[in-house]
């Protein structure tokens, strides 16, 4: 049985068909006749009518599309980076590799010598550094090719240097405090301060 969704109240118009009105008394109350539904003064015929030329109309607009679920569109424009989150990553990979390459100095110089020369401090320093800025520390593990002791200072000075103009460059605030805490904590490395003169 199909059914509409009109609403259904008793009511007393007096019609039952659709050609004239119902013969006999007024319906009493509790007789179920359909409500009429306020709207739009169209017929039903008219917006049938209509709704079949949309619809022609419609096809010949979508048959230029591609309505193949397996084709795909171009790829969707990525989402723009923040421009803090292109710094973070940067200071990441800089810590990182410096990690890397010192615990290789530390192996060629020796573990004792290095605790004296520096490059095992300057490795606490640096994954200290890297855990402040969320980065996880790097395998164990010499990578890379070791500094020599002229090595070590430019590329420690460079990487002072680069933190410090990423702090000024940063917009967030927290951020840019944390880059120049380590800018100003390799400059102030032992093994950077001796070479000073």
């Amino acid at each position: 049985m199909l059914t509409s969704c009109a609403v259904v109240v008793p009511h007393d118009s007096g019609w039952t068909r659709a050609r004239g009105p119902r013969r006999g008394p007024p319906l009493e109350a509790g007789g179920d006749r359909v409500a009429g539904v306020s709207g739009s003064p169209l017929s039903r015929r008219a917006v049938l009518r209509s709704g079949g030329v949309v619809g022609v109309l419609g096809a010949a607009v979508v048959s230029g599309c591609d309505l193949d679920p397996t084709s795909s569109p171009a790829a969707p424009a990525p989402a723009p980076t923040d421009p803090d989150q292109t710094i973070v990553d940067s200071a990441r990979a800089e810590l990182t590799t410096l990690i890397g390459r010192l615990r290789a100095t530390s192996v060629v110089v020796g573990q004792a010598a290095a605790a004296r020369s520096g490059p095992a401090s300057l490795v606490a320093v640096h994954r200290t550094q890297l855990g402040a800025l969320g980065g996880d520390p790097p395998p164990a593990g010499p990578r890379g090719r070791a500094f020599s002791p002229t090595e070590l200072v430019a590329h420690e000075r460079r990487a002072a240097a680069r933190f410090a103009h990423w702090s000024l460059t940063c917009n967030n605030g927290d951020l840019a405090r944390v880059l120049a805490s380590v800018a100003t904590g390799i400059r102030m490395q032992p093994v950077l301060r001796s070479d000073a003169s």
